[in-house]
């Protein structure tokens, strides 16, 4: 199976090699700041930072935008609309200013967007062109329009190996076109030794003896909130006398939300008289103390391609319960490192966290391996060496190089 680039060379002779020849523009539109824009946002910084020339296509105001514009090394291009799906003029009239001034290889991480991109570059064949996806695919798209998008490709991206069977499954592409480029950490910053653990759990109201529980994500319906805020109302009613527990929900809701998902959350903690042991924190820029601080990390997501916060979460020596489908089994394995769970189903995430709690020597090993395993599996260098792999691949097929 070709899933995951065969190494080309180590990392310094293959930027010796792109430098002064790569001309790189990632796309990225999105209004979030979630997975998919900081994986984004971060292969473009860790590419720039080697010498490289990056550029980022970013709506203005975004936070993709406002990170970068705080990094140099990235030359930021924002624009004032939101790109169509098909033929977009005002993206088209974009790329050709920007291929003129001398990129030679754009990588979109939306897919979405290959009706607005392809059809400018028909006749760019100069031009290399890549894509990564991120999300699930549940329709078929072997058509003749997509087939035609499609094959214009240099590569497909996957972030895992059930991302890459769901999209030869679905989409009208070779297998040798689809590669698997996992993510990764940075693990200088996803340090337990670095971190103040018992700070930030003071900040909650939680002593050392006090288990605390975790969900990490924006506030959405699909990210399983009140599943989570179920299962807590459910282990607190039928809790051991002696057992403190917090639970604790880090995220904000999506960017131009009504809000009313979160006040509903809210009513749901007042309903089921568990204020005290609830704390809503918004969104938190320390990800890797907020991972540390916590005794479980629960995921109980609707459908989620990878989950980035429970392999965070994991190298934080943090244990995990994770909703099955997607890429649950490559993250946890067989029950190595966290627990599988039916999506949205709280009694079954109440089952689980009390299997969890029930077992304190179980959650330490499991947390000593889970970090051994993201160490071993999602490093940031790796992945941008693999990235990189792809980019000079495909600049020589193009006779870019």
């Amino acid at each position: 199976m070709d899933s995951e680039p065969k190494k080309l060379t180590d990392l310094p002779v293959l930027v010796e090699a792109l430098r002064g020849s790569l001309d790189a523009l990632i796309l990225c539109f999105s209004h979030s700041w979630g997975g998919l824009e900081q994986v984004a946002a971060n292969d473009a910084v860790d590419a720039a930072r080697l010498g490289l020339r990056v550029r980022m296509l970013c709506m203005s105001g975004t936070p993709v935008h406002r990170y970068l514009a705080e990094r140099p090394e990235v030359e930021v291009v924002p624009i004032d609309y939101r790109p169509r799906n098909t033929f977009d003029f005002k993206l088209k009239k974009d790329i050709e200013r920007l291929t003129a001034s001398g990129v030679n290889l754009i990588h979109t991480h939306q897919t979405s967007l290959l009706g607005s991109i392809i059809p400018w570059l028909w006749n760019r064949r100069n031009i290399a062109m890549l894509a990564s996806r991120h999300i699930m695919n549940d329709h078929n798209k072997r058509d003749f329009f997509h087939g035609a998008l499609y094959s214009r490709l240099d590569a497909l991206i996957a972030m895992s190996d059930a991302l890459r069977e769901n999209i030869l499954r679905t989409h009208p592409v070779r297998e040798r076109q689809v590669k698997v480029v996992r993510l990764g950490l940075d693990f200088d910053r996803f340090d337990p030794a670095k971190v103040d653990r018992e700070g930030r759990r003071a900040s909650w109201g939680a002593d050392p003896g006090t288990i605390v529980i975790g969900l990490v994500g924006r506030i959405d319906p699909a990210k399983g909130q009140a599943a989570f805020l179920r299962a807590a109302a459910g282990l607190l009613m039928n809790g051991r006398p002696e057992e403190k527990l917090k639970f604790v929900i880090v995220g904000d809701e999506t960017r131009g939300s009504s809000g009313a998902h979160l006040a509903e959350l809210k009513e749901m903690v007042t309903q089921f008289r568990i204020e005290d042991h609830v704390i809503f924190t918004g969104f938190e820029e320390n990800v890797p103390e907020v991972m540390r601080a916590f005794d479980i990390f629960a995921m109980p997501s609707r459908q989620e391609a990878f989950g980035l916060v429970a392999i965070e979460a994991m190298a934080m020596e943090c244990p995990v319960v994770i909703s099955t489908g997607g890429s649950s089994r490559e993250i946890i394995g067989d029950e190595e490192y966290g627990v599988s769970m039916r999506p949205e189903d709280a009694f079954d995430l109440q089952r689980q966290l009390r299997y969890l709690l029930d077992n304190p020597e179980l959650r330490a090993t499991m947390a000593r391996r889970s970090r051994e395993y993201v160490l071993a599996n999602y490093d940031r260098k790796r992945r941008l060496r693999q990235t990189l792999e792809l980019y000079e691949r495909a600049l020589r097929r193009r006779k870019a190089l």
